[in-house]
């Protein structure tokens, strides 16, 4: 890790007593001897000491970016060792190792918005991103589901998001034509269809698929907003990034890829069915926006 701007102390790491053997037992006591420790804190090789955490089962918590359409990655991934808690930061145009921190916030505060990043019109789709994280069972014990989102909240800027799901591949809220080539779309077309041809024991076969596909992606009674401009006939259908500020019924969708379908009149109010997409990335090459009379 030659490359890496190397800020991680390791005289303090070790500071306290019992700690070089803690390190031996953690990483494995034939793994590594008590003059492979002496060596690497004398020589303050911070890259070193994280190959050794890794080698003992770590990070202990992660969250990384990758570009879908070219090379570009990052990657966050914090370690634990001895009640502190160490960053191994790798970008496009840096790595850096980082600690020890007191606290797990602490060591993400350091990197503000450092994955940051907002949809640019210019590029479309080719801008798709996946933001994912991961984390090992001493992570899951040493972090709360609330720090967790706090370190990602720190790194991407990203306030009330989800803790993987695609960015950047198009603005949130907007509408776009449904293409109708996933499962659940196949199975609204089914639906459409008996619908359309009106046969009883064919649309009780149909809402059975429907459901039985949509079980669990799946909101009913959705009361539309600025999309119920979209709709007109019972069988539209349009697909949308759900935004972050997403209130009520919708927010349990936020930053998901999103069918709104089956649409119905209550008085004023457009109602609607909305169904999670589980597998968006086939959508980005092929996003059409909807007209609003479409």
């Amino acid at each position: 890790m030659s490359d890496a701007q190397e800020k991680l102390d390791l005289q303090k790491a070790f500071e306290k007593p019992g700690a070089r053997r803690r390190f031996k037992k953690l990483v494995g006591l034939r793994r590594i001897t008590d003059r492979d420790i002496e060596e690497m804190i004398a020589t303050d090789d911070a890259g070193l000491f994280v190959e050794y955490l890794d080698i003992g089962g770590q990070p202990i918590f992660e969250v990384r970016w990758g570009a879908i359409n070219h090379g570009n990655s990052g990657s966050f991934q914090l370690y634990h060792f001895d009640g502190q808690f160490f960053v191994s930061m790798r970008t496009e145009w840096a790595n850096e190792l980082a600690g020890p921190f007191g606290k797990a916030l602490e060591a993400a505060k350091k990197f503000p918005g450092i994955f940051a990043m907002e949809y640019m019109e210019e590029y479309g789709s080719a801008g798709a991103v996946r933001f994912s994280t991961d984390w090992s069972g001493l992570g899951n014990r040493l972090l709360s589901r609330r720090t967790k989102e706090k370190i990602f909240e720190e790194l991407t800027c990203l306030v009330g998001s989800p803790l993987a799901f695609y960015w950047c591949e198009a603005k949130s809220g907007r509408m776009f034509k449904d293409l109708f080539d996933d499962d659940a779309g196949k199975a609204l077309m089914d639906l459409h269809k008996a619908q359309k041809d009106g046969a009883l024991d064919a649309i009780s076969a149909a809402e059975l698929r429907w459901n039985a596909q949509t079980k669990d992606d799946r909101i009913d009674g959705y009361v539309m907003g600025e999309e119920a401009k979209h709709f007109t006939s019972a069988f539209d259908s349009f697909l949308m990034k759900v935004p972050l500020d997403a209130k009520g019924k919708l927010a349990r969708f936020r930053a998901h890829w999103v069918r709104i379908c089956l649409p119905h009149r209550a008085g004023k109010k457009t109602i609607g069915t909305v169904v999670r997409i589980t597998r968006p990335e086939r959508l980005f090459d092929h996003l059409v926006p909807a007209a609003e009379s479409d």
